[in-house]
């Protein structure tokens, strides 16, 4: 069990424009955009955004990366932001199109980290291309939803969206089209109704000014060719992923808040015992944006070195 957060320096942490921005154009045509924060000589981390998400999507200024040695890369996923969609996409088609933009960026190894939904992403890059990544960390990363129980303690609206993903995709899209609209009106709809009832972490860390102002950007690039990519990630999501957790021969390590009601603690504790070298961290009293808590550690574990702790 992991001791309290230790208290965070929020102007140290607080997010700002990238450093660098960048598109690709892969080889079946599609164009994946990128963002860049830190140190381009530093330790390259790919980050995978949660779901919804775009390039925007990270917990940490350029200056606190470049001060940690860390290039954080952050790609969108097809149909997210400026990135060309995919229809009939799979979770496995992913790490290819990581694999391209790695090598256009002239990285023979990287390290990846994931952001709840994007967890899964990460994951299958541990599985399908295992000998490019040096290490990989994820917070708040859901488990398989092809299991008894595995909606047990999430909060309702999060049961029937993943219900109606997987047994209706096309009932789910319509839904999801509407939500988009919605949030397009007033984005902080998204931020209000997805902590209302999660512990006082993470309502400080949204009651912040600049975390707001981040996100309802963050939120804006997203959907801005609409709700096609998120209602697809949602989807598959829910039904089964196409690869074997149990044949993941890295070292996985999960990071999870125990008072989280989006993917509730049970589902971290799933993928450490189905990962061959799974490590779990649960973090006391704290739910799904525990990632912004222990940016800096995680970041550090990501880069392969001793945890650090930012304090006052």
């Amino acid at each position: 069990m992991a001791r309290p957060p230790a208290p965070v320096d929020h102007e140290t942490v607080n997010a700002d424009a990238p450093s660098r921005t960048g598109s690709l154009k892969l080889a079946d045509g599609r164009r994946l955009e990128y963002a860049e924060w830190g140190d381009i000589d530093g330790v390259p981390i790919v980050h995978h955004h949660g779901m919804p998400g775009s390039r925007l999507d990270h917990a940490a200024s350029a200056d606190l990366c470049s001060s940690l040695g860390v290039r954080v890369i952050t790609p969108e996923r097809p149909g997210y932001g400026l990135s060309g969609g995919l229809r009939r996409r799979t979770i496995l088609d992913w790490p290819r199109d990581v694999a391209q933009l790695a090598d256009h960026l002239k990285l023979s190894r990287f390290a990846v980290t994931g952001l709840s939904g994007g967890g899964i992403y990460a994951l299958a890059c541990a599985s399908a291309i295992p000998d490019r990544l040096t290490e990989v960390v994820l917070a708040g990363c859901p488990a398989p939803l092809d299991r008894p129980e595995a909606m047990a303690g999430m909060r309702w609206e999060n049961r029937v969206g993943l219900r109606a993903a997987a047994l209706a995709p096309s009932l789910f899209r319509a839904l999801a089209a509407t939500v988009v609209r919605a949030l397009r009106w007033n984005p902080e709809l998204f931020l209000v109704e997805g902590t209302h009832d999660q512990p006082p972490a993470d309502r400080t860390w949204t009651a912040l000014p600049w975390v707001r102002a981040d996100e309802i950007e963050n939120l804006r690039e997203a959907f801005r060719q609409g709700a096609l990519a998120y209602a697809q990630d949602i989807s598959l999501l829910a039904r089964p992923w196409g690869f074997d957790l149990g044949g993941i021969d890295l070292r996985i390590r999960l990071w999870h808040g125990d008072a989280d009601r989006v993917i509730p603690l049970h589902h971290a504790k799933y993928l450490a015992s189905m990962l061959p070298h799974g490590t779990l961290r649960v973090c006391r009293g704290e739910g799904h944006m525990l990632l912004w808590n222990h940016i800096a550690e995680i970041l550090a574990a990501a880069a392969g070195r001793q945890p650090l702790r930012l304090v006052r």
